[in-house]
């Protein structure tokens, strides 16, 4: 990992579970953890039957995005990462 304080973007497509659809998860990573994030692509029903998938571009201290991505995996969110853009993880 690169210095916790330093600036990365990640670009990571993250899949929600349909049971936490009620959840402000992308609200959360801006608001808890002071991150930029950019919603490049997403799919998401309106009925909450299906999973929902977002391709986000992120931005932020390296140990924060290290965090909040963290937070995602406990919400057993599934993050696949885009190297070719990726400058920390």
């Amino acid at each position: 990992m690169k210095d916790p304080e330093s600036l990365i973007h990640t670009e990571v497509k993250i899949r929600i579970p349909k049971a936490r659809h009620p959840d402000p998860v992308i609200s959360n990573l801006i608001n808890r953890y002071g991150l930029k994030v950019n919603i490049l692509g997403a799919l998401l029903g309106a009925n909450g039957q299906e999973d929902g998938w977002f391709d986000l571009a992120i931005e932020g201290r390296a140990a924060t995005v290290h965090e909040a991505l963290l937070d995602l995996v406990e919400l057993e969110a599934d993050l696949w990462f885009n190297t070719d853009a990726d400058d920390g993880y």
